[in-house]
């Protein structure tokens, strides 16, 4: 799978960022979540928080290439 940055808040490695993949989804980078209320994960699931403005930033770059 490829991956292409879309959060423009991060250029390094190690941080939040979201990316957008060859095969149609996104993947976001972040720090688990562990035992977060009122969330409910599956075999294999894992949640990651990640900062509102790298949200914000991956979607401002995305309806950017679509208009």
């Amino acid at each position: 799978m490829k991956v292409r940055q879309v959060s423009d808040h991060c250029k390094e490695r190690d941080c939040p960022t979201v990316y957008i993949t060859d095969r149609g989804t996104v993947v976001f980078q972040g720090d688990p979540v562990d035992g977060a209320d009122g969330m409910r994960l599956g075999p294999g699931e894992q949640a990651v928080e990640l900062p509102l403005d790298v949200v914000i930033s991956a979607l401002r770059t995305l309806l950017r290439e679509v208009s």
